[in-house]
């Protein structure tokens, strides 16, 4: 006898729950979102293209001069300062990285140029 009476208690406290739970969705349906302004267009390329201007940036505060690349891409013994700004007169790939030519024969990785 204890038990029915307990199994209606419980199935009567359940009902409600769902009933108030289905009450909250519905009000949920109805609401409507606040109309937003436009969002603005950012570049989808950030990245450096020919006539760019260029700053060259070094992650090692001790050593702050960057190894200048051939054409080819690998190292020379020239080096060029942190925070030399240069035009960048091409931009290709070469050994599996990006380099940026500043002069007739000297190239920069891209990774140690930034937009100026």
């Amino acid at each position: 006898m204890l038990s029915k009476k307990m199994v209606k208690v419980v199935s009567v406290v359940a009902s409600m729950g769902l009933m108030s739970v289905g009450a909250s969705v519905s009000q949920a349906a109805s609401f409507e979102a606040p109309k937003l302004g436009t969002a603005q267009v950012m570049p989808t390329d950030p990245s450096i293209k020919k006539g760019d201007k260029i700053f060259v940036t070094v992650k090692d505060t001790k050593n702050q001069k960057v190894n200048v690349l051939n054409a080819q891409g690998h190292k020379t013994t020239q080096k060029v300062s942190m925070g030399s700004t240069y035009t960048a007169k091409d931009v290709k790939k070469a050994a599996g990285k990006k380099i940026v030519k500043i002069n007739k024969s000297q190239w920069l990785d891209a990774k140690d140029v930034v937009k100026d």
